[in-house]
């Protein structure tokens, strides 16, 4: 079987068509992504924020929080 390096730089030589084929086909292979909240989450964490009891914060501020920026 094909290291990964090697299968790399066997992408790398494909036509853009090819990368685009192989792309399709590599995203297919991946389980789909996680679904969001349900209902029922989102209903508490509304009534979470409508009451009091948690403090809503800024995207800028999250971002920061989490060390993105």
């Amino acid at each position: 079987m094909a290291t990964l390096t090697e299968v790399q730089k066997q992408a790398d030589s494909l036509s853009e068509p090819d990368k685009e084929e192989l792309l399709r086909h590599l995203l297919n292979t991946l389980p789909d992504a996680p679904l969001g909240p349900d209902d029922e989450e989102v209903a508490r964490r509304v009534e979470e924020m409508e009451s009091g009891a948690v403090q809503p914060i800024s995207h800028d501020q999250f971002l920061a929080e989490v060390g993105r920026k």
